[in-house]
């Protein structure tokens, strides 16, 4: 039996979602999205909560869109009015190419962003697995695939991972790197380096 998708007030993993919401919600953001020729900018908007909330949690989007469609309070701390289909999710998703998503992503960061003291910073980095809506049990090559099988607390899964730096006093996303499951985060360290000392 999975656990029912509820926002709790005080939790610190909620708070800081709550955040990313209303930073979706700026004005700076729906520039940043038309700019990347992203539109109907309000719906891309609902589609990246869902997308973003699935991440977070480690669910595959088809559970979270049942959970954002089944509970009110949910949808109400998403800021989203309506049910979501979830065929406008993967068709959202599908539009994007990696750099073209990477692309965006930063734009909107960079549009919400202050500038950074020119002080010592506290850096937070942290991984998060990304499972994806695949049959586990089919036979896959997966030789020029994105995704590979991973491991996470929840077990094994066929997904990608996303790492993620976070200044500590500002709760900013600063990069953000999307590689397949099956890559050691060792590997990865010397990119989280070059991105820590180029925006240090």
């Amino acid at each position: 039996m999975r656990l029912p998708v509820i926002p709790v007030k005080g939790d610190e993993k909620w708070e800081l979602l709550s955040k990313i919401v209303d930073k979706l919600e700026t004005r700076d953001t729906k520039k940043a999205l038309a700019r990347n020729g992203i539109t109907p900018v309000n719906k891309a908007i609902k589609m990246l909560k869902v997308i973003i909330l699935a991440m977070f949690f480690e669910l595959e989007i088809s559970y979270a869109v049942s959970e954002v469609n089944r509970r009110l309070e949910l949808r109400k701390f998403l800021k989203i009015e309506e049910e979501v289909k979830l065929r406008s999710v993967y068709s959202f998703m599908a539009e994007f190419e990696a750099d073209k998503f990477i692309s965006f992503v930063f734009s909107i960061l960079n549009a919400n962003s202050k500038k950074r003291p020119n002080r010592l910073s506290i850096l937070i980095l942290d991984w998060t697995g990304i499972s994806l809506d695949l049959n586990p049990f089919r036979k896959r090559d997966l030789k020029n695939k994105p995704y590979k099988w991973g491991y996470s607390t929840k077990g094994f899964f066929l997904g990608m991972k996303m790492m993620v730096l976070i200044d500590y006093r500002t709760l900013m996303p600063l990069f953000f790197h999307v590689y397949p499951a099956n890559v050691h985060e060792s590997r990865i360290y010397p990119l989280i380096w070059k991105c820590s000392r180029g925006r240090g």
